[in-house]
């Protein structure tokens, strides 16, 4: 039977009442003697329904729990007890008016032994403690969106971090990874979660939990773990990736945990890589240039905008005393103008190049280059060229001896002149040779009775003649591998026209461009031309002869026309089968030059053409326009 409760003033409950917080007397033996209003609400609890009964009987699910340890403890020695939510999460079944769960926090206090309890009518021999429970539920959920804030922003600038940031614990598990860590090293972001970080090193890689023992407590550690380390990491398809690794160590909650950021610098190792063997190729070809440069017998040397020499090589460093022109004394350093001009020279030309150099120096321009000779009877070639882009800009100067070069030309000319002499020399005998036998020929034919013998005769002369006009152009002209076949060809026809009795037996015109053909084309050609002119004039029959002569260009070939208005040829007439002595030359000559022979026959006449591809060794002269020439 539960104990009957005194009469209490009205002002001690409705205080009780209106606190915003569950206050709950029970004595020694865990009897609620109070229950106020705000419990009743929170834990739909009546005071009617739990009054004067044990608490932990009514909430079973409270017993030997932690709040059931401190309500003893506070009862059996008088020490006050405070339980948080984050450290016990089994307090009180509570609600809120949403039906939500209440997070609360609940103190414990011991009352006084001689205090009167409210329900008690006896005071002063029994325990009791007094429990008020605190409803922290705003608050925590306010600190758990402010967290949640935090961490989304915290998440937002390490999710969106250029490097990939891994945290692990002390033993090297790994505990979280960013977006940028599960890319680069190609995991999905919760695979890796408490597996070793050593999956994503290589194996030439430190040690994980040795570099972070470094970055622990003490300046030392904390200045070692702000020097970054470079090292390679392995993706999940087992390829390499250079990374640098920085590290430090961090506590939460009694935690410690080890963070590392892992910049990927293969393409910095890259750069690096091609700028050391950049610089080493540099090198090598510095050194190459130099040793090319003191091989070379000329005198070189590199000045800077204000005329002082830079750098020299080998020659210049060891020239002798007829080297004048470089200045008595003058080396590395010293002012290259200043000195050479002391230089004595017999040749004026030196003043000159001195003076364009100058102007090289201050001016820019274009390269200078000239010759001189020194009054030790010593020829030098001045080149000097502008260096722009130099690191001291300048120019670089070079000084060759020639005077072996010319001394060699000077004998070549001699040579050339000789040769050209003998070469004019050999030409006009052979033209006078021919000439003597073509005069013999002649006295010949004026001692023959037969007409049809001294015909043979004739023609053999007029062919002789031919080669002759070859052999007399070439001695006469400047060079004796070609002659200008045009001219040549002019003066063909007059001596065959002037032969044949002149214009009341004949009329030959000439049109040739100009162009140089060499002396084993022209001698066939000139004998082809020879024998159908001939042939026309002869063949020409009541009628003077009307001959028609062209030499032209055509793209990549020569074509040769020669038409008549004689009686012309049978259709039928094939020149390989002629027994004609001239046919048959014709086609033999024109098969040693390449050329092709075709024959247009007509009641009107007849037309020769001669067509042969430009000999390649020969450069030909600009075809000037077709020029009519009277024969």
């Amino acid at each position: 039977m539960a104990p009957r409760l005194p009469e209490q003033p009205t002002w001690a409950l409705d205080v009780l009442g209106a606190l915003d917080a569950g206050i709950l007397l029970l004595d020694r033996h865990c009897r609620v003697l109070y229950w106020n209003g705000w419990m009743e609400q929170a834990s739909t609890l009546t005071a009617r329904e739990i009054l004067g009964h044990d608490l932990f009987d009514a909430l079973p699910n409270l017993r030997e729990s932690r709040l059931h340890i401190a309500v003893r403890d506070t009862l059996a020695t008088g020490a006050p007890g405070v339980l948080s939510h984050t450290l016990n999460p089994m307090l009180f079944p509570l609600r809120l008016a949403d039906g939500r769960r209440m997070v609360h926090n609940v103190v414990i206090r011991p009352l006084p032994s001689n205090a009167q309890s409210p329900h008690s009518p006896v005071a002063g021999s029994e325990a009791r403690c007094l429990i008020q429970v605190t409803d922290v539920t705003a608050s925590v959920n306010r600190e758990r969106v402010l967290r949640e804030q935090r961490d989304a922003r915290y998440r937002a600038i390490v999710d969106t971090a250029p490097d990939a940031i891994i945290t692990t614990d002390t033993r090297g598990m790994v505990q979280w990874m960013n977006g940028t860590a599960t890319r680069q090293f190609d995991y999905r972001p919760d695979e890796l979660i408490g597996q070793s970080v050593t999956v994503l090193l290589g194996d030439d890689a430190p040690d994980w939990i040795a570099m972070a023992e470094r970055s622990g407590p003490g300046t030392a550690g904390r200045d070692a773990a702000t020097q970054p380390v470079e090292l390679s990491g392995r993706r999940r398809d087992g390829s390499h990736i250079d990374l640098e690794l920085s590290m430090a160590r961090w506590e939460s909650e009694g935690r410690s945990f080890i963070t590392g950021i892992l910049r990927d610098i293969t393409e910095r190792r890259r750069t690096r890589e091609e700028l050391r063997t950049s610089a080493l190729a540099m090198r090598q070809l510095a050194e190459q240039t130099k040793a090319t440069l003191d091989a070379l017998p000329a005198f070189i040397a590199v000045l800077d905008r204000s005329g002082h020499i830079v750098s020299v090589n080998r020659a210049w460093a060891e020239a002798g005393p007829e080297t004048s022109f470089l200045g008595q004394g003058c080396i590395v350093g010293d002012d290259y103008l200043d000195h050479c001009g002391r230089g004595e020279t017999v040749d004026p030309r030196a003043d000159g190049v001195m003076e364009s150099l100058r102007t090289l120096l201050g001016e820019g321009g274009p390269p200078v280059s000239a010759e001189y000779v020194t009054n030790s009877q010593h020829w030098f070639r001045c080149l000097a060229a502008p260096m722009p882009a130099g690191p001291f800009g300048g120019t670089v100067l070079m000084h060759i001896d020639v005077t072996e070069i010319k001394s060699m030309e000077a004998a070549l000319r001699k040579l050339v002149g000789q040769k050209s002499t003998l070469l004019r020399e050999v030409n006009h005998r052979v033209k006078n040779s021919l000439q003597l036998v073509s005069s013999l020929l002649t006295l010949q034919t004026l001692s023959l009775p037969d007409e049809r013998v001294r015909v043979h005769f004739q023609d053999a002369r007029s062919r002789i003649e031919a080669i002759a006009r070859v052999h007399n152009r070439l001695y006469q002209a400047d060079q004796f591998q070609t002659i200008e076949f045009g001219t040549y060809l002019n003066e063909l026809c007059e001596d065959l026209a002037r032969a044949s009795g002149g214009e009341s037996m004949c009329d030959i015109v000439v049109r040739s461009d100009v162009i140089d053909l060499p002396i084993d084309h022209a001698a066939p050609l000139g004998l082809i031309a020879n024998e159908l002119i001939t042939n026309a004039v002869k063949h020409r029959g009541d009628e003077p002869a009307r001959v028609t002569v062209t030499f032209m260009r055509e793209g990549d070939d020569l074509a040769l026309t020669v038409s008549d208005r004689g009686p012309g040829l049978p259709s039928n007439f094939d020149i390989r089968k002629s027994r004609s002595l001239g046919m048959r030359l014709i086609s033999s000559l024109a098969g040693q030059i390449r050329a092709s022979v075709d024959i247009d026959t007509t009641a009107q006449g007849t037309t020769f053409r001669i067509e042969l591809p430009v000999p390649d060794e020969v450069p030909l002269l600009e075809a000037t326009s077709a020029e009519e020439i009277g024969g």
